[in-house]
């Protein structure tokens, strides 16, 4: 009788259950690692609660995995929380987040993810689904690229969030579907990879999983094997100060298998001590957690929080899963038009665009991409299409195949009965895709029938980009594939008049091209129709940029390095022009900016401002202008980003009117984290408020005063700094954190260095680091002065520990310096762990 008791309450209290009730109140306590902030109240627990207490302990055990068995007596059925990919089940073509972001659109990007919620549904194909979310991305030549909204936190989160709530629905007791984050494992680039740094993990990193977390849009997150079993002690603060204490501790935690790691019992106690709730991508562990539970490596109450966790999601699961889903199929075929459209960014037009469509009209349309295009434009003109592609024949194959290649060195090769893909080494050798040499005879010169196709057209519409299956790896280059850089240059000289549609999940360095033809247009999605009715005026685009395409690869790091502070990364730090900036994207109007205002030009740090600009269209038809508002701090005692966006909003504006914007701007929003104090500050200075159509332009601007606090001065005698606290570095990594000793951080390679920026060194006559050292022998640490090869202040020798995880105190003289320097910790070689480092 209990238990069907339970389950009725289960269904019925709708104004208690998860998602009823939802108010504010106090966080979790914040770890040095993030600044949790104000949290918003647990979601009561109660049927959970008595669920869970009538269970056994093997039920409970149940609960920890990825299937479980049915509670009969509860009158709960079996329930599976396999994760599976968000399009998974999903028939409509919506663009994938990098498509979203070029959109600038939260509501767009909102009823993109209801739709999706709605398909999932009726698919019937698992209801916990993984939200395609990563951070911000630093580097355009990152594998995936196309997984990420854009590289700034702000837009990511905003689209994020409401994407996460759209596949969530709007009642949390009865969620449409149970996202979750899967990608947190992607902060290791930040915390364990080389560049680690404190003000990019808080201020750039954390931001889109907190929002995502914070508002409810994911109902749990995974982590890996690696990171808990490799780095329990960075897990144990992630899990209980971070991720548990952005969601008042409801979210569920899993630790994911991966593939060739094998499951061990003391592996899934290690977990569950941490604080995880759940198993996936494995075998069951039923048996090995019970074993550990006897051991005494778990208590039962550790296996009671998961439970109950995890029952909370399975009633959520289930609650997803009934009653009939509807998908208006039209609807969404006019959202993924909606979508794909908004998700065209026009880089570049000399007045070719929109194109003047008259009787007899011929268009030529080329490039691997074409096809499609050229099917969508010939319903309106006579549009005739060849790849530009070279024909081959390869010795022991049938057939004739077209030649592709989509990066250097990267071909595919397709006839009509196949495809393969086939790579060129650094000796110039071409290996197909089982590592067998493949040579190839041309039987027909592309360029040569592109170059004959466009010299009878009007206009050219020539179309290139990447190739989706091969993007599952890092570039080395931002550079076009050099026969789709010859195809453009031998078209163009044929015939001036083209437009270049690039598709591509990720910016080119278009600097030939932006110079010699007088249209680009990018779109990360196949939006053949979409294109078309840009090109020929039915819309005008409205999608921006949402990450830097530079000129070169000399603008980014030789290699990707995750310190984006002092690799000058993204449009935050970059020093040089770019290309096609952060933001960035034409249409078919020009608008001017005018009388920005501030509501207060001194303001506190936990005031706001208003801050509104009237935005003109002074064309003769109705557009879009996405309206940015970005600061830039212009005094500081650190390095500070040259611009940061503050908010945004995608404003259609009639021919030849004016619509007037407001946004505020709270002093709190101007904090960066302090890596001294390991808080978030407000620093008194002056702040350029500016507003534009990108962040190159600053089309009107305002200086605001904030008061805030004063840093207090680097003085070095007598202190200890925390070795993770340092200001810029290069190869340093986040290796542990220990409750002793706090944040390891270590050289990742020979030559690291970390970099204390103008500190007073005056008094100072010794230095010391708190360190370990698992090798053999002692192991020297520099301290130098100016630059990571400047004077040399002192060198430390780390003395062996025997074990890694035990520290001790080494010391070394230091020569006398009497002014505020730049000072340089360097690791001649990798080995030691450093958690403090000491002035006398």
């Amino acid at each position: 009788m209990k238990s069907s008791r339970l389950l009725r309450r289960t269904e019925s209290r709708s104004a208690c259950h998860p998602g009823g009730c939802r108010g504010r109140g106090k966080g979790a306590a914040t770890f040095r690692l993030a600044d949790t902030g104000q949290q918003q109240e647990p979601t009561p627990r109660q049927v959970a609660d008595d669920l869970v207490a009538t269970l056994s302990l093997a039920e409970k055990i149940e609960l920890t995995q990825q299937t479980q068995p049915a509670l009969p007596r509860l009158g709960l059925p079996a329930a599976d929380f396999t994760l599976r990919c968000v399009t998974d089940g999903v028939e409509s073509e919506f663009p994938l987040p990098l498509g979203l972001g070029s959109s600038w659109d939260p509501d767009l990007v909102a009823r993109v993810g209801v739709a999706m919620a709605d398909e999932i549904r009726a698919s019937g194909g698992g209801g916990v689904r993984e939200i395609p979310l990563v951070n911000p991305s630093y580097d355009p030549r990152h594998a995936r690229n196309e997984r990420g909204f854009g590289e700034d936190p702000l837009l990511c989160s905003k689209l994020g969030v409401v994407y996460a709530l759209g596949l969530r629905g709007p009642e949390k007791a009865h969620p449409k579907t149970v996202p979750v984050v899967r990608h947190v494992d992607d902060l290791d680039r930040c915390a364990m990879a080389p560049g680690f740094n404190l003000r990019v993990f808080n201020e750039y990193e954390m931001p889109v999983y907190r929002a995502v977390v914070e508002t409810g849009g994911a109902a749990g997150i995974v982590l890996s094997q690696m990171m808990i079993e490799d780095y329990p002690a960075l897990a144990a603060q992630l899990f209980q100060l971070v991720l548990r204490g952005w969601s008042d501790g409801e979210a569920a935690i899993w630790s994911e298998k991966q593939p060739g790691r094998p499951l061990t019992s003391g592996g899934q106690a290690l977990a569950l001590r941490l604080g995880a709730d759940a198993f996936m991508g494995g075998e069951r562990t039923v048996e090995e957690i019970a074993e550990a539970y006897h051991r005494g490596e778990v208590t039962e109450a550790m296996i009671t929080a998961a439970a109950r966790r995890m029952l909370m999601l399975r009633l959520q699961l289930l609650a997803s899963s009934a009653g009939p889903a509807h998908v208006d199929r039209k609807a969404h075929q006019e959202l993924v038009q909606r979508a794909s459209r908004e998700s065209i960014v026009l880089l570049r037009n000399d007045g070719l665009l929109p194109l003047l469509v008259g009787p007899g009209m011929r268009l030529a349309v080329i490039g691997p991409h074409g096809e499609g295009l050229a099917d969508a434009l010939s319903r309106r003109v006579t549009a005739q299409y060849v790849s530009g592609a070279d024909i081959v024949t390869v010795p022991g194959l049938d057939g004739e195949f077209e030649l592709n290649e989509w990066r250097p060195g990267r071909y595919t090769l397709t006839s009509e009965t196949m495809t393969f893909d086939a790579t060129a080494g650094p000796d110039g050798v071409v290996i197909d895709d089982e590592g067998a040499p493949l040579e190839w005879q041309r039987v027909a010169h592309g360029i040569a029938d592109a170059v004959a196709l466009a010299r009878e057209a009007d206009v050219v519409v020539l179309a290139i980009g990447s190739n989706p299956a091969l993007d599952g790896e890092n570039r080395t280059t931002l550079e076009l594939p050099p026969q789709q850089h010859q195809l453009v240059r031998a078209v163009r000289a044929a015939n001036p008049n083209v437009v270049l549609v690039v598709r591509s999940s990720y910016p080119y360095a278009l600097r030939w091209e932006d110079t010699y033809l007088p249209a680009i247009l990018w779109s990360a999605h196949p939006a053949d129709e979409a294109v078309a009715e840009i090109l020929f005026g039915d819309h005008a685009p409205s999608g921006r940029l949402p990450q830097t395409w530079y000129r070169a690869d000399d603008d980014l790091p030789p290699t990707l390095d995750y310190d984006l502070i002092q690799g000058s990364g993204t449009y935050l730090y970059q020093e040089s022009e770019p290309l096609y900036a952060f933001g960035h994207g034409l249409t078919y109007t020009t608008f001017t900016y005018e009388d920005l205002d501030l509501s207060s030009r001194v303001i506190n740090s936990h005031d706001s401002v208003t801050v509104t600009v009237r935005v003109r269209n002074d064309g003769f038809r109705d557009c879009h202008e996405v309206v940015q508002l970005y600061t830039r701090q212009l005094n500081s005692q650190v390095r500070q980003p040259r611009k940061v966006l503050r908010d945004f909003r995608k404003v259609l504006i009639p021919a030849r009117e004016s619509r007037t914007v407001t946004f505020r701007l709270r002093g709190a929003d101007l904090c960066f984290w302090d890596v001294t104090r390991d808080k978030w500050v407000v620093e008194t200075a002056l702040h350029e408020v500016f507003v534009g159509g990108s962040s190159a332009k600053a089309a009107t601007s305002a200086v605001l005063d904030v008061h805030g606090s004063t840093l207090p001065a680097r003085t070095l005698a007598g202190v200890a700094v925390n070795a993770h606290s340092y200001d810029e570095s290069m190869g340093v990594s986040l290796v542990d954190i220990s409750s002793v000793a706090g944040p390891v951080v270590a050289a990742a390679k020979d030559g690291a260095w970390l970099g204390l920026l103008g500190y007073d060194l005056d008094g100072c006559r010794s230095w010391s680091l708190t360190a370990s050292n698992d090798g053999d022998d002692p192991v020297p640490v520099e301290l130098r002065c100016g630059a990571p090869d400047g004077r040399l202040l002192g060198t430390v020798l780390v003395p062996p520990t025997t074990d890694r995880r035990r520290y001790a105190v080494a010391t070394g003289s230091l020569m006398p310096v009497d002014e505020v320097s730049d000072l340089f910790v360097v690791f001649p070689e990798q080995g030691p762990w450093i958690t403090r480092i000491g002035f006398a």
